[in-house]
């Protein structure tokens, strides 16, 4: 009794599945598998139904989309994975001693901007940028970064880049209207608004840290140990 596809029906099963319209290959790999322990479950009752047969059949129990409809549960999947990722990741980063470590810089910072002495939020806004850019250039040198033929054949990676980008532009464009607000004298920048700049610009330097040593690590980690079967090159 037959119980296992062969390499070559395995081998049809992903020409099959790509021929769908699947470009992901995490996601490819996933539906071969679910088809695949279908097939075998069919010709185990029934082994004398015919590899070709059993697979039309199998796909007949999909709706007139196709596979859509599981690239599109996958990507939420994805998506409410690695925002709950990044949220409890950063609210479990906040603890002693960085907490105090955060306190002291807040300060400072107010101190600097409600007093207008030695900087501004214009020139520390770039900083942060030049920062960030730093951050970037290590990142890249010490392998933390997708290779460019890895970043849009898996959903994992495109997912993970997807929501990493829509975080960054809210770290960016959020504060810009208080950062860059070229408008207004220094000397009137108010004691609330520099307690709020002061906040966001210590949050946007422990960001920068765990974006740049942190994440990483997190990232490695889940490709480990969820998808080291496809593996997946980081540059």
């Amino acid at each position: 009794m037959k119980n296992q596809l062969s390499k070559e029906e395995i081998n049809e099963l992903f020409t099959f599945v790509e021929s769908k319209n699947i470009k992901y290959l995490d996601v490819q790999h996933e539906i071969v598998d679910h088809l695949a322990s279908a097939i075998e479950d069919v010709q185990k009752a029934d082994p004398a139904l015919s590899f070709n047969k059993v697979l039309n059949q199998v796909y007949s129990k999909f709706p007139i989309t196709g596979f859509a409809v599981m690239v599109l549960a996958k990507e939420s999947e994805l998506k409410r994975f690695w925002v709950k990722k990044f949220l409890s990741f950063m609210l479990s980063y906040m603890k002693l001693p960085k907490i105090i470590i955060a306190a002291f810089l807040i300060f400072i910072f107010q101190t600097v901007l409600s007093t207008g002495l030695l900087i501004n939020p214009k020139q520390l806004y770039f900083i942060l940028i030049i920062l960030t850019l730093c951050s970037a250039a290590y990142r890249y040198k010490y392998g933390f970064e997708f290779k460019k033929e890895f970043r849009n054949k898996y959903l994992v990676t495109n997912s993970y880049l997807f929501q990493y980008g829509g975080i960054w532009m809210a770290y960016f464009f959020i504060p810009y209207y208080i950062s860059l607000d070229t408008t207004s004298e220094i000397s009137y920048f108010g004691n609330i608004s520099s307690w709020l700049l002061s906040s966001y610009i210590t949050l946007a330097f422990l960001w920068i840290h765990a974006y740049t040593f942190e994440f990483p690590k997190m990232l490695k980690q889940e490709l480990e140990e969820k998808y080291s079967h496809l593996n997946i090159k980081l540059a």
